[in-house]
């Protein structure tokens, strides 16, 4: 499962997103059709049913002259009315004499059907509606308003004018797709909402998966690491243990000595190990509230370089306090920001190729105090600026241990100084080198 997130973890992330988005998409594409095809179903319907209004009204007329001239005529007449193409026919009765002479007029009709549609539309769809209309025959092509361009795109299918002349109608519905999208806005957003969701859940999910990733790969590291520095120490115990149990001690107390010697900085070392990875243990676990107090800032640097003076005195390095005020004080818990100093100042000795020279700077903005401490080591690359704050993250070539450490002192750093009300962050370089920013509260 591991080998397979690791090879395809991120393509099948990728195909699932296109997925969803594909069908989200082509879903709101379903119901755009089938609500056009609905908005066009209802306009024939509507014109229809003006048309099927006006050709009644003209038969009345006409009742009216016929029995004007001979009240005593009856003709029956049978007309059949399809309203769409799925409508069963209705049969409409009258009693009329046909007579050629009924009343026509196709601008009036167009202007009728025209104006009747507007309101209609308006009323059912409750939102301005904006239409063209066709009236086509044999011979000749019109649009009300005049002078429009004839196209098939939104355009309800030929409407029989239930006239004489065959004439026939379109509608075309001009704002079609601002009237669609207005009719299925909850599906759309509807839609929007469950895609960021889902995006926002898998990047999540693929967030986490790859942070847990990284981080059994680092603990794998941190394990070989954590074997490597602890079997050395008790190597040279055991060694010195059983090299004592060929001596004397009345008889050879220098090799005596010698062996207690180094039995002792074997036991320092080991301690110093295993303080670190309980002191991380802590950093991490510890959800009291620290107890920060004045602490000033020259002092506190003064003691981390005297902790620190052996190794400085073997590294034939040099530390140097630029422009620190004697009287500037910070806000802090004081032995933790100790150990954040010492370990930020101890990365600087040891990864370093030539004799360290470590430049410490601090300056007053508002109420934080920015710190600096900058070196002439090997540098860390910019891609892992902000990894190298990852617990057990170590920038390792070849599983080489020329630097011994676990991975955990920068991640204390920054838990500690989080803890604090504090940050801290990687500057770029252009040169080799390391820039570390410190930035915490200065006590008011």
């Amino acid at each position: 499962m591991k080998k397979l997130f690791t090879n395809f973890g991120k393509l099948l992330f990728i195909i699932t997103i296109i997925v969803v988005l594909a069908f989200q998409g082509y879903w709101i594409w379903i119901n755009f059709q089938n609500k056009r095809e609905e908005i066009l179903s209802k306009t024939k319907s509507e014109a229809t049913q003006i048309l099927l209004q006006n050709m009644l009204n003209q038969y009345d007329i006409n009742d009216k002259l016929i029995k004007q001239k001979n009240p005593n005529v009856k003709v029956h007449v049978k007309f059949e009315v399809y309203l769409s193409q799925s409508d069963s026919k209705k049969i409409v009765n009258k009693q009329l004499k046909p007579q050629k002479g009924i009343l026509y007029d196709e601008k009036k009709i167009s202007r009728l059907l025209y104006e009747s549609l507007l309101y209609n539309l308006k009323k059912s769809l409750k939102r301005e509606v904006q239409i063209h209309l066709y009236a086509e025959n044999k011979t000749v092509k019109k649009t009300y308003p005049a002078n429009q361009k004839i196209t098939n795109q939104n355009t309800t299918e030929h409407i029989n004018s239930l006239l004489q002349d065959n004439t026939t109608y379109r509608i075309h519905i001009v704002n079609m797709t601002e009237i669609i999208i207005y009719e299925i806005k909850e599906i759309i957003i509807f839609s929007i909402f469950y895609i960021l969701l889902f995006l926002v859940t898998i990047l999540l999910l693929f967030r986490n998966l790859n942070l847990s990733h990284k981080l059994l790969k680092n603990k794998e590291v941190f394990t070989r690491n954590m074997t490597h520095e602890l079997k050395i120490p008790i190597s040279t115990i055991t060694i010195a243990a059983e090299g004592l149990e060929h001596y004397d001690v009345a008889e050879e107390p220098e090799s005596v000595r010698k062996y207690a010697n180094t039995i002792q900085r074997a036991t320092v070392q080991l301690s110093s190990l295993v303080d670190t990875i309980l002191q991380y243990t802590r950093a991490d676990n510890n959800n009291e509230e620290l107890i920060l107090e004045r602490i000033n800032l020259v002092f506190l640097l003064q003691e981390v370089e005297s902790d620190l003076s052996g190794i400085i005195l073997k590294k034939h390095a040099e530390i140097t306090f630029k422009d620190i005020d004697s009287n500037m004080t910070v806000k802090g818990n004081f032995n933790q920001l100790k150990q954040i100093f010492s370990n930020l100042i101890d990365n600087s000795l040891k990864y370093s190729e030539k004799a360290p020279h470590i430049i410490i700077t601090a300056e007053r903005h508002n109420h934080i105090i920015l710190i600096r401490i900058k070196d002439n080591g090997i540098g860390i690359p910019e891609k892992y600026m902000e990894e190298v704050f990852t617990p057990y993250f170590r920038i390792v070539n070849d599983d080489t241990h020329d630097v011994k450490g676990f991975g955990l002192g920068l991640s204390f750093v920054k838990k500690s100084l989080k803890n604090q009300h504090g940050s801290i962050k990687v500057l770029s370089q252009k040169t080799k080198g390391t820039v570390m920013e410190i930035r915490i509260p200065a006590y008011e």
